[in-house]
């Protein structure tokens, strides 16, 4: 059944609040600038007010790292006063406050975080691993942070194996290791040939999508 222009326009109107990040809906991100964000190059959907975008480096350090990892860490820099709107592709979002903590999150997953969060990228190599590694970012301090995902994420408990291609993040406290099996995704009608896995031994916490995006093993 068809609605009512006025009704869609109502039930869509932007959202108020007084914290910097919040939902606009499910699958769109608000950020209320008043400085400066650092979001995921190509995220940008629309904004409001006085808002430039520059692409970032973050110190020589992160500069070379970026340059290692190409394309599967993209950022870039939001500055000014206005209001700017985030996507990813219609996936799900989610907003985390971090108070002290720290997680890793995994590149395809990092929307935008707040500039009060300190941040380094580190990459994870490995045969199977397309593009050159799964690049991961890790996050600590204090701030707003914003993930995508398809579904709604799902925190595991350790020791835990995951497919690299479900894999969001993982609290602070966990090294993953490289795993493989053989003819494992024959089983399941996918492909034919090893299978690389990621494992986490000790104490913490991994989120998961409920989703596969087949961007790191070589589909046959």
């Amino acid at each position: 059944m068809a609605e009512s222009l006025k009704h869609l326009l109502e039930k869509s109107e932007e959202v108020t609040a007084s914290e910097s990040f919040v939902l606009q809906n499910p699958k769109a991100l608000k950020i209320h600038v008043t400085d400066s964000v650092f979001c995921r190059a190509g995220s940008m959907i629309a904004y409001q007010g006085n808002i430039s975008f520059a692409s970032t480096s973050g110190g020589i350090g992160k500069w070379m790292k970026k340059k290692l990892t190409g394309e599967g860490f993209p950022l870039m820099k939001a500055t000014g006063n206005g209001d700017l709107f985030l996507a990813d592709n219609a996936a799900d979002i989610t907003i985390l406050k971090l108070t002290g903590e720290s997680l890793f999150i995994e590149g395809r997953h990092l929307l935008a975080f707040e500039q009060t969060v300190d941040w380094d990228i580190s990459v994870m190599r490995g045969a199977g691993i397309a593009s050159g590694g799964v690049f991961t970012c890790r996050l600590s301090g204090h701030g707003f942070v914003a993930i995508s995902s398809h579904g709604a994420p799902i925190a595991l408990d350790t020791p835990v194996v995951v497919d690299p291609n479900a894999v969001i993040g993982w609290t602070a406290d966990l090294s993953p290791r490289m795993k493989t099996d053989f003819n494992l995704k024959t089983l399941f009608g996918r492909s034919s040939g090893e299978t690389f896995q990621l494992s986490f031994d000790g104490k913490g916490k991994v989120l998961v999508q409920p989703a596969e995006l087949y961007s790191f093993g070589k589909e046959e």
